[in-house]
This record gives C-alpha cells, sequence and structure tokens, in this order.
C-alpha cells in the first residue's frame, strides 16, 4: 500500500497544486473579467513549467516515486485538455481538440500500464517538442495572436506523430502484442470521449448523449472480440478498464461544470475513483496479475446506466447515485481487503 509519506513528498505536493489550480485556469478563461485573457495566460504558463519543478525536485531530494510518476502526465493533460476543450470555438477547431486530447488519453494509458510492468519508456525528442508546441500553440490561442490556429495545426501534427513514435516504442518494449483490433476498438471509444466532453459543453445534449450510448456499446464489443479471435491480454483489460473510468470521470466533471450536479457527488465520485485505480496499479506492479472484485463490474454497469439517466434528466435520479456510490464504495472496500491479504488473485477484467 502506498505510504502516506510519499504523498507528503514534497514533489507529489507540487503536482497536486497544479491539479487543483486548473479549475483557477477555467474560471479565469471563461470569465468576463478584464484583462482575463493574460490572467489565464499566465496561469497556464505558471502550471506548465512547474511541470519540470516538481520532477527537479523529487531528484534534488530524492523523492522519485511511482504515485509521483502516475500524477505528473495526469496533472499534465488534465492542463491541456482543459484549456482545448475550454477553447473550442474560440480559435480552436473540434477536431484539433479531439486529436491531441485522444493521443494524450492513449499514450497516458499505455505509459500507466508499462509503468505498472515496471518499465519506464523515455521521452523522446518528439515528445519534448510535442510538450513545448502545444503550449506555445495555447497560449496564442489564448492571447488571440495572429496565426495562432497555424502554430496549433503544427501541434496537432507533432503530437500525432510523436503519439505513433511512443506507441512503437511501447510496443517494442511491453511483452505483449497491444496493436490488435480489440484494442484498437478500446482506442476508438477512447477517442470518442473528448467528442463527447464536447458536445455536452456546446449544449448539444442529445449529440453527447448518442456519442455515450455508442461508447457504452461497444464496451463488451473489444472484449468478445479478443475472446473470439483469441487476443486476449492483460495489457487490453487494463486499457479497456482505463477507457472505462475515463467515460466516467469526464461525465461527472463535466456535469459538475454544467451544473447538472452539485460539487459533492464529483468529490464522492473522486475519492473511490482514485483509491481503486491506484489499488490496481499497484496490485499488478507487484503481483503482475489482475486482482478482481466482482462487484465492482456491476458497479461499472450502474455508472453508465447512472450517468444515462443524468444526461435524460430523469426524476429519480439521484436514487441512482446514491446505489451507483454504494456500489462503488463497496468495491473499494472489497480492493483494499483484497489487496491488504493478497489473496484471490485471479486473472480478470476490473
Amino acid at each position: 500500500m502506498i505510504k502516506m509519506k510519499k504523498l507528503l513528498y514534497k514533489s507529489n505536493q507540487i503536482t497536486i497544486l497544479r491539479i487543483l489550480l486548473i479549475p483557477l485556469f477555467v474560471t479565469f478563461l471563461l470569465s468576463e473579467l478584464p484583462f482575463r485573457e493574460y490572467f489565464a495566460a499566465f496561469i497556464f504558463i505558471m502550471l506548465s513549467f512547474s511541470d519540470a519543478l516538481d520532477g527537479y525536485v523529487a531528484r534534488k531530494r530524492k523523492e522519485v516515486s511511482s504515485l509521483g510518476k502516475i500524477l505528473d502526465p495526469i496533472s499534465d493533460k488534465l492542463l491541456v485538455g482543459a484549456a482545448l476543450i475550454f477553447l473550442v470555438g474560440r480559435g480552436i477547431d473540434s477536431w484539433m481538440a479531439i486529436a491531441i486530447i485522444g493521443r494524450e488519453l492513449i499514450i497516458t494509458a499505455i505509459r500507466l500500464i508499462a509503468l505498472a510492468r515496471g518499465t519506464v519508456i523515455a521521452a523522446s525528442m518528439l515528445g519534448k517538442a510535442k510538450t513545448v508546441s502545444q503550449i506555445i500553440a495555447i497560449l496564442m490561442v489564448i492571447l488571440n495572436i495572429p496565426g495562432a490556429w497555424w502554430v496549433m495545426l503544427a501541434a496537432v501534427v507533432i503530437t500525432l506523430v510523436s503519439g505513433v513514435d511512443y506507441a512503437i516504442k511501447a510496443a517494442m518494449t511491453i511483452e505483449e502484442k497491444i496493436f490488435n483490433v480489440p484494442n484498437m476498438i478500446t482506442a476508438g471509444r477512447l477517442i470518442l470521449i473528448p467528442l463527447y466532453v464536447i458536445m455536452l459543453f456546446r449544449g448539444s445534449i442529445d449529440k453527447a448523449l448518442l456519442i455515450f450510448i455508442l461508447v457504452g456499446l461497444t464496451d463488451k464489443l473489444d472484449g468478445l472480440f479478443a475472446r473470439l479471435t483469441n487476443q486476449t491480454t492483460m495489457f487490453g483489460k487494463i486499457f479497456d478498464s482505463f477507457t472505462d473510468w475515463t467515460l466516467i470521470l469526464t461525465s461527472f466533471l463535466s456535469f459538475y461544470f454544467l451544473d447538472m450536479l452539485e460539487l459533492y457527488w464529483l468529490l464522492l465520485m473522486l475519492l473511490p475513483s482514485i483509491v481503486n485505480g491506484v489499488i490496481k496499479l499497484f496490485y499488478f506492479k507487484k503481483e503482475k496479475d489482475i486482482i478482481l472484485v466482482p462487484i465492482a463490474q456491476g458497479a461499472v454497469a450502474f455508472t453508465y446506466l447512472t450517468v444515462g439517466v443524468v444526461l435524460f434528466d430523469f426524476y429519480y435520479k439521484y436514487l441512482f447515485l446514491v446505489i451507483m456510490l454504494a456500489l462503488i464504495y463497496t468495491a473499494m472496500f472489497r480492493y483494499l481487503y483484497l489487496f491488504l491479504r493478497k489473496k484471490n488473485k485471479v486473472k480478470s477484467i476490473f
């Protein structure tokens, strides 16, 4: 189990602070305050360059930890993803945001799975160029600098090329075959999530609902295809679970920002999601196996149903939310029990 000491590492505190300040950046980005774009740009610059700070502090204080390696890329993607989504229609085209966020989600999933296997895939020059190009392009869009669209187009190209480069390196490093049809189906589901969020924030609930249904219906398609074609892999199982929870958490974050749900529902959802995700990764890293909690499968299915209920604004949605949380917290305590006892190591999906 993760020791609280690691969570309190100075480097991890910086990373957590970066995550907590992202809503402040979004607030200035959407506000009508004078010089709002300059305040938003300043916060974005500070959060972007603090990425190097937490890494430097970790190495300087010898506080490099697996938790930090997980939190750091997540904080980067959250910042860039938030900026892209809220700048759609204000200098960034929808397809640009979908291309970049989709790439980042897929590569983040690959990186986390590789990390759980004890494998670190070093960042290439293309990866560093991708980060710099994204920061410059987003800043130019925020400040409405002429030529911003073309710089963003260049950032998209560099992002996609670096993603292909990283995926190829991962395929050569990870022992399992990651380029197969089931994983491509899962990747397609993952890429649809940014489009789903964009439709939500544009107020196109009907289109968002259709995309959500499509992602939900294809949830079992990748697993079914993997079994029928004998292409089942551990990577695919983890990748599928990552996609499920990315859709679920982005839904609840969107619901809060769109005033469709109160903050406490989001917070109650985040706690078990983070705990469960960390337990799964560390269990897999230690045991090279997937921890099985059957009730978690039911919780995921019911959570999908609950998201649909909220999108429909069903009268009894709060009853669904209460039942959903009861299932998720039951699964969380079961995960904790199995992790601590290190028993019942059965290969299965999350």
